[in-house]
């Protein structure tokens, strides 16, 4: 119960004992002086009665005596008036059934109302002819205490609800700065230091706030320092210091970790050689060979933003840089390599290169069934082909020599069509578990594939051509619905996880239709749904990204990071998303059973992720020493061939 409620109820409850303490004493008053009242009429009476029949008494002319009974009896508030006569022994009574009207019948049977008699000795002389009674009458006496007891609850419930309602807004101004400590509580826990700017000036709230801002910062400063950290560690592994690019050793674990992926599908490979960068060092010294490197990274950088945002650049050696472009087919990687070559000429017309000679490039199309080694043969062979060539040209080989690239663009886009059409993807799910000796099942990845002409083709082969041929929101649509369905004719133990592209939820539409379609479900179909989104659609799509984390968190639906770790990125998105797990990305699990300094740089991360009490999730685990390695860090579950394939749904 909330300090607010506790608050109003105890001023209830206390308003509550004041009105039972003055109701109590306002109604003994009250009583009180109707019966003294009461009394005081009923013995006056009696006593001017006596009085007044007296003569009558003496003459023995009863009729008047009688006339006199009535005369009293209705003038007053009584129930009998009588006359005991002592020479006959007999009464002369007038008395009539006592009727309350106006008054509850539980009001009279609470209440104990003593009614009074009164007494007076008729005498003449020194002679006592008889003895007046009279009886009050109770009617008057419940009527005036009704009345007044009614008045006072009415006048209580008035003020108390004026009260209350006055209390309550006063209440609410002066908690408000509570209510922001515990805003600001709650985004502590949630890892997202914010300040309170209106200090309080209540001297206890004050001191509060202000060590919560204190806690808050220095919180800040701790994650920003790990975030730096991490940063640090990452630059220092991967990232080379004059390109600003990865390294070889970053692109070699990159390249593994993505030849390890059994579902590839066409890719692009592309080798960059500078020219005469020894004689540019020799001769111009340093700075200028630093500078022709920085501007051919500027060049590839800025190209590869307007690629796929799962592309791999890197400088592999002094002259030579390397590009590895997934989901890209023959055509597309000659239009690229034909742009970044007629960019790079032009550092020749900034007087940047030593000479019009400005580089050359090699490039090759690989599928599924190449290796990585052939891969990379074949990316060099056509880098040396270009330079045979003479300066400034390039060369494209094809490697993929199977039926998958007999199929065109425009029958991909109509077998899309077909298969939106008809909801006929493939689905299958890929267990995710703890690490324990008896690992527990945490949720299950959905991966999509599709049926054509008696072959099955894996996402990987037309998934870019979707994004090209901007379907890739309606094929997420399908395969949410399709997953839905799954929940709902099945009882699941383990929640679903889907995969959702930066092209669906860049659009506000998409996004308001799955917080549509979240909301026509019941808690329980929800609690077996998840989403997951990459780091690279992240970093792309960052408003977007936050605009579907916040949806979904008001959905209460979990959702995750996938590939983290892949880009040079700040992890400071982690602090706005806050998603319930990430994944990190393979070639880190590699690291974690590699040399001591690797593994360090996998703890380095996992701590802070946990920091922000975030799941971490260790993919592409194959082998049991990987498997024992990741147990000593803070990892919550793992995906990888050795705890399980991807099955059928």
């Amino acid at each position: 119960m909330t300090l607010f409620r506790q608050l109003m109820m105890t001023i209830i409850a206390i308003f509550s004992l004041m009105l039972a303490v003055v109701m109590g004493i306002n109604f003994n008053t009250t009583k009180g002086y109707l019966i003294g009242q009461l009394e005081s009429t009923t013995q006056d009476s009696a006593t001017s009665l006596s009085m007044s029949v007296s003569d009558f008494m003496a003459l023995e002319d009863y009729a008047s005596v009688e006339s006199s009974i009535n005369a009293v009896f209705d003038s007053g508030y009584f129930s009998e008036v009588r006359i005991h006569v002592y020479d006959t022994d007999k009464n002369i009574t007038r008395s009539n059934e006592t009727k309350i009207d106006g008054v509850p019948t539980w009001f009279i049977q609470l209440i104990d109302f003593k009614v009074p008699v009164a007494k007076a000795v008729i005498s003449n002389g020194w002679s006592e002819l008889g003895q007046v009674y009279i009886t009050g009458s109770a009617g008057y006496g419940y009527n005036q205490l009704w009345l007044a007891s009614r008045d006072l609850l009415v006048s209580f419930f008035v003020i108390g609800a004026i009260t209350l309602v006055i209390g309550s807004f006063a209440l609410r101004y002066l908690f408000r700065p509570l209510a922001e400590l515990e805003k600001q509580a709650e985004a502590i826990q949630q890892r997202r230091f914010i300040k309170t700017i209106a200090v309080p000036k209540t001297r206890e709230l004050k001191s509060v706030v202000l060590s919560m801002n204190r806690m808050a910062e220095k919180l800040e400063k701790e994650f920003a320092s790990e975030v730096e950290t991490a940063q640090w560690l990452q630059a220092k592994a991967f990232k080379d210091p004059v390109s600003g690019l990865g390294n070889r050793h970053f692109f070699e674990s990159q390249m593994k970790s993505h030849f390890a992926e059994r579902e590839r599908g066409i890719d692009g490979l592309v080798l960059i050689s500078l020219a005469d960068l020894g004689k540019l060092n020799n001769e111009r010294g340093y700075e200028s060979a630093d500078m022709f490197i920085q501007s051919a990274a500027d060049i590839l950088t800025k190209k590869v933003s307007t690629l796929s945002s799962f592309s791999t650049l890197a400088r592999l050696s002094g002259a030579d840089f390397v590009l590895l472009i997934p989901n890209f087919d023959q055509s597309q990687l000659i239009k690229v390599v034909d742009e970044i070559l007629a960019e790079l000429m032009e550092l020749n017309t900034a007087s940047i290169s030593y000479s019009a000679a400005v580089a050359n490039i090699g490039a090759v199309t690989i599928d599924g069934s190449v290796e990585r080694s052939s891969a990379m043969s074949q990316a060099d062979a056509a880098l040396r082909e270009a330079k045979r060539e003479g300066s400034n040209t390039s060369k494209v080989f094809d490697l993929n020599m199977g039926q998958d690239m007999a199929i065109s663009k425009t029958a991909w886009k109509e077998i899309l069509e077909s298969a939106i059409r008809h909801k006929s993807f493939k689905l299958k799910k890929q267990k995710i578990t703890t690490l324990d000796e008896t690992p527990i099942i945490l949720h299950e990845e959905v991966f999509m594939g599709l049926e054509h002409a008696g072959k099955e083709y894996h996402a990987g082969y037309f998934i870019g051509l979707a994004e090209l041929f901007d379907l890739g929101s309606q094929i997420d649509q399908v395969i949410i619905g399709r997953v839905i369905e799954h929940i709902k004719s099945r009882q699941l133990t383990v929640p679903l996880t889907v995969n959702l592209s930066a092209s669906s939820y860049a659009k506000p539409a998409f996004i308001t239709w799955l917080d549509k379609t979240l909301s026509n479900l019941n808690a329980d179909v929800k609690s077996k749904l998840m989403f997951e989104i990459s780091e690279q659609s992240v970093l792309v799509e960052e408003a977007q990204a936050n605009e579907l984390a916040q949806m979904l968190k008001t959905q209460r639906v979990q959702f995750g990071i996938d590939n983290v770790g892949k880009q040079f990125s700040a992890f400071q998105y982690l602090q706005t998303l806050m998603p319930d797990y990430v994944k990190v990305d393979s070639s880190y699990t590699r690291m974690a059973a590699g040399k001591e300094s690797e593994s360090f740089f996998m703890h380095t991360l996992c701590k802070m992720f946990n920091s922000l009490n975030i799941e971490v999730i260790a993919t592409g685990v194959e082998s049991e020493k990987q498997w024992i390695a990741l147990k000593r860090f803070d990892v919550s579950g793992g995906q990888g061939f050795l705890i399980g394939r991807a099955q059928d749904m």
